[in-house]
């Protein structure tokens, strides 16, 4: 499936003003494409944004091996005392989404699904 990844980060960054960070991450954690919004500093060094991708790489594989008894993940999300956090899996990739703590989380995911849908469905 092609689709432009640039695209679909601005695409996510303009459904809302509290949408800190988009990035697409590959299988194996590696950033493809993304960055924080202009203007907001980043809340963990790059050494921690490493390990951040990884471990959502990771954890998406391992969900993977359920599929078959719960269907696909559609997204995780998690909160957490300074952020909240999604994650989308795409066909080879991961849709991460950092959220404002103070957003209203719930109407934010439906928008931005609506986004991913309509920029990553042929």
């Amino acid at each position: 499936m092609q689709y432009d990844l640039s695209v679909l980060c601005n695409g996510i960054f303009e459904v809302d003003e509290k949408i800190r960070f988009v990035g697409i991450i590959d299988q194996m954690g590696k950033l493809v494409v993304g960055n924080m919004k202009k203007g907001l500093p980043s809340l963990e060094r790059d050494d921690g944004s490493i390990r951040l991708y990884l471990g959502y790489a990771i954890n998406t594989m391992l969900r993977r091996d359920f599929d078959n008894v719960f269907g696909k993940v559609l997204y995780t999300f998690s909160e957490r005392e300074k952020i909240k956090l999604l994650t989308v899996p795409m066909d080879n990739y991961l849709l991460l989404v950092s959220i404002d703590k103070l957003s209203d989380h719930v109407k934010l995911i439906n928008k931005i699904m609506v986004v991913v849908k309509k920029l990553t469905m042929p």
